[in-house]
């Protein structure tokens, strides 16, 4: 299946995307934003870049390295995450698509938990791919989530679907945009979890073209739209929707230490594994 993709780098936290770079196995410095065209390569036919305003001739350089169709497009007009995807409904049409965010790093497998697995990254969208093409309804990939970081994602609540296999589905009944521990223990539960956890979005998501009509309606009224997750709790009351509980794990490199720990993770997952351990171990000794 092809879809078109869709990555969010507009807010003014993302705008080290172009700049930040990881280390990879072989040595080689490689940026953000090539981790992410990596993600979609194979899966995506085009894939639009949002922006900020007037930072489209630093992004140009995409357009002739990657090799892969990019599109860029400027939020003229900043007014939150919900409305930088709203910015790419002409460029989607009235089609499915695929959403990502652009200051995550995605880790196939447990390898943050220090468990080598040289699976790419891709397979992740690969697999979410494939339960959009068994299920043909909108599917985010949220991972469970300890109640400390509620701040910093929105979550979902709701039943299981499935629970075999590496892949466990919800459908979702709840969304809310970074709750409360208590509005999440009150508001989002979903069976399978460990106490104090819940179902953090993990920054993938395949959308049907509902998410664009509902952000339509919402524009529509004037009104500031608070969230996105607003029009993804209103996505759960019209049609059904999945959350994929996918094998791998997302690192926001937009928090604190969050390049750090991306690089940790990459390290600890590779041929050098021993060495990074060495060298953390030697540190804290100090």
């Amino acid at each position: 299946m092809q879809l078109k993709a869709v990555i969010t780098a507009a807010a003014p936290g993302q705008r080290h995307i172009l700049d930040q770079t990881l280390t990879t196995h072989d040595g080689k410095r490689t940026r953000m934003i090539e981790f992410l065209l990596n993600f979609v390569q194979g899966v995506a036919t085009e894939t639009a870049f949002i922006i900020p305003a007037g930072a489209s001739e630093a992004y140009r350089p995409l357009l002739n390295e990657s090799g892969q169709r990019i599109v860029l497009i400027e939020q003229n007009h900043p007014q939150g995450y919900a409305h930088a995807i709203f910015e790419a409904r002409e460029f989607v049409g009235n089609q499915p698509f695929l959403h990502m965010v652009g200051d995550h790093f995605y880790l196939a497998g447990n390898q943050s938990g220090g468990q080598r697995n040289k699976q790419p990254a891709r397979t992740l969208v690969e697999s979410l791919v494939s339960i959009y093409q068994q299920h043909s309804c909108s599917i985010s990939a949220v991972q469970p989530t300890r109640e400390s970081l509620l701040p910093y994602f929105g979550a979902v609540g709701g039943k299981a679907v499935s629970t075999e296999g590496p892949t466990k589905l919800y459908q979702i009944e709840k969304v809310m945009e970074k709750p409360t521990p208590t509005e999440a223990e009150r508001e989002l539960w979903a069976p399978g979890l460990r106490q104090g956890q819940y179902l953090c979005f993990f920054g993938m998501h395949i959308f049907t073209p509902a998410v664009m009509g509902i952000l339509t309606e919402l524009f529509s009224t004037g009104h500031p739209v608070s969230s996105f997750s607003q029009a993804l709790a209103i996505l759960a009351k019209r049609e059904r929707y999945l959350a994929a509980v996918l094998p791998g794990s997302r690192i926001d490199v937009g928090s604190k230490y969050g390049l750090l720990q991306a690089q940790l993770a990459l390290g600890l997952g590779g041929p050098d594994r021993e060495e990074v351990l060495s060298m953390l171990l030697e540190l804290a000794a100090r």
